[in-house]
């Protein structure tokens, strides 16, 4: 998956949990500029892990501040687990 996927599927979990994403760029913070609370970025985190096929990997919470942190965070998991050639299943 590329950065630019996983971005798309962050918007469509941001998306299925009510909010509009028509225009929400990667630099948007998930909580001051689109409004999310602490347990709304715990379900987005469940609902992008989930759709990425990241099984046991948990993302920082305490780091995902913007839509590309996420992004990155992702990206990077899903590299780890294609370099021991497993997604945590």
């Amino acid at each position: 998956m590329t950065t630019q996927d996983i971005q798309e599927v962050v918007l469509a979990s941001l998306k299925s949990l009510g909010y509009d994403t028509k225009d929400v760029l990667p630099v948007h913070d998930l909580q001051s500029d689109l409004g999310l609370d602490s347990t709304e970025v715990v379900e987005l985190a469940a609902l992008v892990r989930n759709q990425c096929g990241l099984k046991a990997q948990r993302l920082d919470l305490r780091t995902l501040k913007t839509v590309s942190d996420m992004a990155s965070q992702v990206q990077s998991l899903l590299s780890q687990g294609a370099q021991t050639g497993s997604t945590g299943a």
